[in-house]
């Protein structure tokens, strides 16, 4: 019936969601161990990036003219769908020094 399945359901997205804060966790350590992020940073605020009609070297040049220069990690955020994935692969052949790492379908992260 619906009240199982929308118990099974939940379950499973709490699991991958415990799984994404795991893997978040392990790459921001990985970042720190590395000596990219400093262990009490202050993230600062999200800049904002319209993707919609805009090609993948569009968005990624509009990142990369905001990156700082000697390493930072970058968040990318969006809806399914919508090119992170796409413009992480870019940003890594952009960037060979990175480390990139997924949490499932909500974000990618680039060290």
């Amino acid at each position: 019936n619906f009240v199982r399945l929308a118990a099974a359901e939940t379950s499973g997205t709490m699991a991958r969601d415990k799984e994404d804060e795991l893997k978040l966790e392990a790459g921001i350590r990985m970042a720190v161990d590395k000596g990219v992020l400093k262990a009490d940073v202050d993230p600062g605020p999200y800049q904002t990036i319209d993707v919609l009609g805009k090609s993948v070297e569009e968005v990624v040049r509009e990142i990369t003219r905001s990156l700082p220069k000697g390493g930072c990690v970058l968040v990318l955020v969006g809806l399914s769908g919508t090119g992170k994935g796409t413009t992480v692969a870019r940003l890594a052949e952009l960037l060979p020094d990175s480390t990139t790492w997924s949490n499932g379908n909500v974000f990618r992260s680039l060290t």
